[in-house]
């Protein structure tokens, strides 16, 4: 493994003006290398990188390599940005602790309820609240996650009322990588991790399908890694199960190519749960393989292969014991895929078919994939400083070695019963 000076002397200029970034986020109290020695094992697994400033010292362990690709991608993904001048302190009574990202609809804050708890806020852009079918779908998401209950699926905790004010909601914060963060990074999962991922999946939008809808945008990055279990997220997409499934000619094809069913393209208002069993399919080879059922070098080409009947899914990489059940979720024709209680029934049996009973199996899914990221809050909530007050509240050991072993937690992910 590179000395940390030779990694930075590498890596540093081409990244700085994300470490300068980083720096201006996340202050932390100097990170004395012997709280962190556990991470740095033979194998180079992690580097401590720091940046300095004039306010302050970053360290933060990261898996390394040596062209620093996932330096960069990490700081992408896990780092909850600052709120701006132009972003709302409050919403509702949740207060905003900062952003967890954006999209062409709209932005996505992380906040804390006045009883502490953490959610994530959707709210639309304002140039778009106006749009009768843009607060039509929004509302429609809010109606399915009232209805929706389920372990599986990420719980809504508020949503605005007032419709004179611009849409927002607020679901549970689900601590951990989504799947395709995990693949991504980590690389495919076995199939007994795999078996009862689809047991909890199915069950997720099982309970979908009885509030009479069809989530329509079931992915890898909509599924949570948390620490009890997956969780199934954003519920943007989601139609009634019987009649029109769109509100606007120009919805006529949502959802993400990759785990898309033929008929989500070629008759997307006459869609049937068969729809989401595809997508479970779709998901469940991303995580066994890192790849999906069809490629192509643009999104043209990829719609014409997966509307193709002459084409076939690539089922390269999957474990022979998986094969049948993923063939089968990804037949062309809706009536030759099984049903979603058919499926479930199917990815039970293998998940318990060495004698381990389905919660085992479930709970070793969680131990082996939960990652924490280490922008995750704290378990237990305290009032944030201001940034000028960061300076008096950074200076004890104790924030070193809590941030030490939240971080060594974080890559500790190949653990096992």
């Amino acid at each position: 493994m590179y000395a940390m000076r030779d990694w930075m002397a590498v890596v540093g200029p081409k990244f700085q003006s994300e470490i300068a970034q980083l720096s201006e986020m996340v202050l932390w109290a100097e990170f004395d290398t012997r709280h962190s020695g556990s991470l740095l094992d033979e194998k180079g697994l992690a580097v401590v990188v720091m940046a300095n400033n004039p306010d302050a010292k970053l360290a933060l362990a990261l898996p390394c390599l040596d062209d620093g690709s996932i330096f960069i991608s990490w700081v992408r993904r896990v780092i909850v940005t600052p709120l701006d001048r132009s972003d709302p302190e409050r919403i509702g009574d949740i207060v905003l602790r900062g952003r967890l990202g954006s999209g062409g609809m709209g932005r996505v804050f992380f906040g804390v309820t006045p009883d502490y708890e953490r959610v994530a806020v959707k709210v639309i852009r304002e140039d778009l609240a106006d749009r009768a079918e843009v607060r039509a779908r929004f509302a429609r998401e809010i109606d399915a996650l009232r209805t929706i209950q389920g372990p599986s699926v990420a719980s809504l905790v508020e949503a605005s009322e007032d419709e004179g004010e611009s849409p927002w909601l607020a679901v549970e914060y689900v601590r951990g990588l989504s799947l395709r963060e995990f693949v991504d990074h980590h690389g495919p999962i076995p199939a007994d991790q795999a078996a009862p991922l689809g047991v909890l999946l199915a069950d997720a939008l099982q309970a979908v399908h009885q509030a009479g809808l069809l989530h329509r945008d079931l992915k890898p990055g909509n599924v949570l890694l948390g620490r009890d279990g997956p969780k199934v997220i954003d519920m943007g997409l989601v139609a009634l199960a019987e009649g029109p499934t769109d509100l606007t000619t120009s919805e006529s094809m949502l959802g993400t190519p990759a785990c898309m069913a033929p008929e989500q393209i070629n008759t997307p208002k006459n869609l049937t749960p068969k729809a989401d069993v595809y997508a479970l399919g779709a998901t469940l080879l991303f995580a066994l393989t890192k790849h999906y059922p069809y490629k192509a070098e643009n999104l043209h080409a990829l719609l014409f292969v997966i509307t193709n009947p002459g084409k076939h899914p690539d089922l390269d990489g999957i474990p022979e014991e998986m094969t049948p059940i993923i063939s089968a979720m990804l037949a062309y024709d809706p009536a030759a895929r099984p049903d979603l209680a058919q499926a479930r029934a199917w990815l039970t049996d293998l998940a318990t078919r060495d004698g381990v009973a389905l919660p085992i199996a479930i709970r070793r899914l969680a131990v082996a994939t939960y990652v924490e990221r280490p922008s995750d809050p704290p378990e237990v909530d305290q009032p944030m400083p201001r940034r000028r007050e960061l300076a008096h509240v950074l200076d004890s050991d104790s924030v070193v070695a809590r941030l030490a072993e939240r971080l060594r937690g974080a890559y500790a992910c190949n653990a096992t019963f």
